[in-house]
């Protein structure tokens, strides 16, 4: 609950930054919840170590027969890009890009993915909704004080433990995670490269929507497209900003391959 509160503020000017940007309402916002996403970095600088990590805040909300969720901090990036890119007709450089976990909505059997690929811009891609095959077993462990239970399944190329309760009934996790019959309250691949632990729940004390993107300047793309853009933002992205225009420098560094630990390992 008191995370919850600590991420209002970003929220708030989210909404704020997105007021002349296009957005669709969809069902009635029933359940929130947000997760402390714990990752290994893929950028790393000349003061850290190659593989160091970050936490940000994802926020996962649950409709009528629908799913939102998003990473907190990367939201304010994308609504950042898009108004600069309305402003002055050209993207903005996001210096410190998340993996491409990007917004995700669910509705049904469709999946629709908004991710900011850097200078290239924010793209939207849709697929059918990805059936995880979880294989449940008996063990429990207590998670924000719910008794869960552990699930285990393979997805695209990586290997995932979860966490879920049955005592909220509701088929969603953080990202494109979820078909298990309860909420999935911690989830981690076994490389522990990406772990998402459930920090706050609660019902909205007043009505609210799921408010999506729907901006007209947010491009199609592919989804095999989109993974393979972000891994030449990562092997050099200096040169991948300036073909869209962006010219920046880091004494070289700009042009070294940075590491590269996507959240989705195989098509």
């Amino acid at each position: 609950m008191k995370h919850l509160a600590l991420v209002f503020a970003t929220l708030m000017s989210c909404t704020a930054m997105a007021q002349d940007i296009k957005m669709r309402q969809e069902s009635e916002i029933k359940v929130e919840v947000s997760y402390r996403v714990d990752q290994l970095r893929d950028y790393p600088n000349q003061w850290r170590d190659s593989e160091w990590r970050e936490e940000y805040t994802m926020m996962l909300e649950v409709g009528n027969n629908q799913a939102h969720s998003y990473v907190a901090e990367e939201r304010k990036t994308v609504l950042s890009a898009l108004t600069t890119y309305l402003q002055k007709n050209r993207w903005h450089l996001a210096v410190e890009p998340y993996a491409l976990i990007g917004e995700t909505f669910i509705n049904g059997k469709t999946l629709e993915q908004i991710v900011d690929l850097d200078a290239a811009g924010v793209f939207r891609y849709t697929e059918d909704t990805p059936k995880l095959k979880w294989k449940i077993t008996d063990e429990k462990k207590m998670v924000l004080d719910y008794e869960c239970k552990r699930a285990s399944c393979s997805f695209r190329g990586r290997e995932f433990e979860a966490w879920f309760t049955e005592d909220i009934p509701l088929s969603y996790g953080p990202w494109k995670l979820g078909g298990l019959p309860g909420l999935i309250l911690e989830v981690a691949d076994t490389k522990n490269e990406y772990h998402f632990t459930a920090t706050g729940i609660e019902k909205p004390k007043e009505t609210k929507y799921i408010q999506l993107l729907d901006e007209p300047s947010i491009q199609p793309i592919k989804r095999e497209k989109a993974l393979r853009m972000e891994a030449m933002i990562h092997k050099d992205h200096g040169a991948f900003a300036a073909d869209y225009g962006i010219k920046f420098s880091l004494e070289g560094l700009e042009h070294q391959a940075m590491p590269y630990y996507p959240i989705e390992v195989a098509p």
